[in-house]
Parts: structure tokens; sequence; C-alpha cells
């Protein structure tokens, strides 16, 4: 098990033990989050383990690409308004449709996936080449974790490797759908109330 600061040197660290299926705590561009490999159903399901988490829940997806959806997902030509969504700089989360991936969705139809566009998370991904799943560093109906000693006391060896970014006071990210054009907010979070009513404003006229 290793604390370590969330800095270049120590990114090829967390590529080999997240390849070997391990479990990593991350400062994503909200909260601190609990990450594994998103495309391996063994390193997802410690995910669960870990946090108490409801099994009939699904997680969140991080991507540092519009291009992983299709190359991982098979999610192909978004349509405008989503694309636009997606790249909004505030941390949005987008529900979209997905076949398969029942170990994400919990057999589902839909997955959140969420766009990272700088930091130390961005980096990492890229490094790594593939998406994380990235619930919030907690047990499930405890409050998530402020720093890695924090969350070290929820999950303690059960993480192979922490990275240490400091204090996040940040809130989850926003959640929507967009169906037909409109958008439906399925959680407020961290998005601005300004930015958030002229982006339903702009989709929706």
């Amino acid at each position: 098990m290793h604390i370590v600061k969330a800095s270049k040197e120590f990114i090829p660290l967390g590529v080999n033990l997240l390849s070997k299926d391990l479990v990593g705590v991350f400062p994503t561009d909200t909260l601190y989050g609990i990450c594994s490999n998103a495309l391996s159903p063994k390193a997802v399901e410690k995910i669960y383990t870990l946090k108490w988490r409801n099994p009939k829940k699904p997680l969140i997806v991080l991507i540092s690409s519009l291009h992983q959806l299709g190359e991982y997902f098979g999610i192909k030509n978004l349509p405008k308004e989503v694309e636009k969504i997606f790249l909004l700089s505030e941390p949005i989360s987008v529900l979209l449709e997905v076949k398969g991936f029942d170990w994400i969705s919990r057999g589902g139809k839909f997955i959140a996936f969420r766009l990272v566009k700088k930091g130390f998370i961005k980096e990492f991904i890229d490094a790594f080449g593939k998406p994380l799943v990235a619930p919030s560093a907690n047990w499930e109906g405890y409050p998530p974790a402020k720093d890695v000693f924090q969350a070290f006391n929820y999950f303690g060896g059960g993480v192979s490797i922490y990275y240490n970014g400091g204090v996040l006071k940040g809130s989850p990210s926003t959640l929507v759908r967009v169906d037909k054009g409109k958008i439906e907010v399925l959680r407020k979070g961290a998005l601005s109330t300004k930015t958030l009513e002229s982006l339903i404003k702009a989709k929706n006229a």
C-alpha cells in the first residue's frame, strides 16, 4: 500500500497497480474518488466491497477524451447538444445509453460519464489509457473523504495507492440526462446556478 503525492512522477506506479485490477484513491475534479479500471469487472467489484455499496447502484465513469466513449463503450456520433455539455468547464456528468457493461450499470440501460478536462486525474487517465470508475471515497451513507487520510480510515490496506492532493472541499458533479434535445437535471451538484440556468434556457428554447 502506498500513499504518494498526486504528481506525474508517481503516475507510472498507479498505472501498474490499476493494470493488475487493484484500486486507488484519487483527487478528482470534484471530490476524492475510489477508482479502478472501468473495463475490469473484477476491479469494479472491489469498489463495491470496499464502499459497502448497494450492489444495485451503478457507478460513474471518468474519461479523459470523448474518443474513449466510442473506443471502449461503442458510443459514437454524440448529438451536438450532448457534446457541448461534456465540454463545459464545470464538472458535469451525462447519462448515456449503453449496451452491456452490466458490472457498471448494474443491469440498467444507462451509465453516467464525466469528461475530466484538467488536473492530476486527467493526466492519470491519459497515461492509463482507459476510463476509470470513480465513486466518492467513503463508505455508503458516510461523508465523502476530504483528504487521503480520511479515505484511509475508510479503506485502509484495501486500497493499493492513495494519491495525496491536499484537502478537497468540492461538491459532486451535476448529473443530467438529455432526451430529445431537452435537459433533465437529476442532481444539481457542483455546477453553478447561473451556468445551469443559462444552459437549460439555451438548450430548451
